[in-house]
Order: C-alpha cells, then sequence, then structure tokens
C-alpha cells in the first residue's frame, strides 16, 4: 500500500484533524508511518547540515529532539500495529484484503524504521567526526582593550 492509496482512502488526517480514538487500527497505523517517514525526511535535512557552518549546538538539539520525536511515533504506531493484527487474528470474519493491507502496512513500517536506522547511523558518524560550528569572543589583544577605553574586538 503505497502512502498515496493512504491519501485516497482518507486513512490521513486532513490538516487541523486529529486522529480519532475510535479510528480504525489500520488507518491510525498507516497515519503513523505518514507521519514517521515526513520526520525521518526533516530528520535527513538536519544531518546534511552537520558539518557545515550551519552546523551549530542549535541544530543538534534540534536533531535530538526530532530523533526522539520520531521514536515515539515509531512506538506508538507499533502498538497500533499490534492492536490491527491482534484484531485480524481474533475475528474470522475479517476480510482476506483487509489482512493483506495490514500486511503491506507492517511492511511499510519496516521499510521506514530502516530508513530511520541509517539516517541515525549517517547522523551518528558526522556528529562524531565534525565539532558544532560556534562563534567565539575573543578578548582583544590591542592597546584599546587594555587601557580600558570599553573597545572590545569581535573575532568570528
Amino acid at each position: 500500500m503505497s502512502f498515496q492509496d493512504i491519501e485516497a482512502a482518507g486513512f490521513i488526517p486532513r490538516k487541523g484533524e486529529l486522529l480519532d480514538s475510535k479510528q480504525d487500527p489500520s488507518q491510525a497505523v498507516a497515519a503513523g508511518i505518514f507521519q514517521i517517514n515526513t520526520s525521518v525526511s526533516s530528520f535527513k535535512r538536519l544531518i546534511n547540515s552537520l558539518g557545515t557552518a550551519k552546523d551549530t549546538p542549535e541544530l543538534r538539539d534540534k536533531i535530538h529532539k526530532t530523533r526522539q520525536h520520531i521514536g515515539r511515533l515509531a512506538k506508538e504506531t507499533a502498538s497500533k500495529l499490534k492492536a490491527a493484527s491482534e484484531t485480524d487474528h481474533r475475528s474470522p470474519a475479517v476480510s482476506t484484503t483487509k489482512k493483506v493491507g495490514d500486511a503491506k502496512l507492517a511492511k511499510d513500517f519496516e521499510a521506514v524504521l530502516k530508513e530511520f536506522q541509517k539516517a541515525q547511523r549517517t547522523a551518528a558518524e558526522r556528529e562524531t567526526a565534525y565539532s558544532p560550528f560556534v562563534r567565539e569572543i575573543v578578548a582583544p589583544k590591542s592597546r584599546y582593550a587594555s587601557g580600558g577605553n570599553g573597545f572590545f574586538v569581535f573575532h568570528s
């Protein structure tokens, strides 16, 4: 099941809509996968800035928060996927089409998690290879600074 299929079926809430707790578990899984995929794309864009002039402590904090957010989404989606799977196995009246759709969602979930793990490895490599760009304020070595005139020169 592609994300276009998910959108067309109405599984993804429109902007401003919240996921309904009474929503079909399969729809909730599809929405979760979509959110994870979107967040992983944002995560990749952030890690592409590591090692550049944009690499700041603030960027690294944002990367950390995005990583945590994706982790929370993955946990929530995994529990929803488990609930959908249990519903499929408990009820003999569940159609084959629904079972196949849920199996495709499980594959999509696994694929997006692999993509996230790959991005995490890249982030870890880059975070250790590069240090964040920090602007330093250096005390000047000029006659003005030592004279107590209040003049300071900032180096970047």
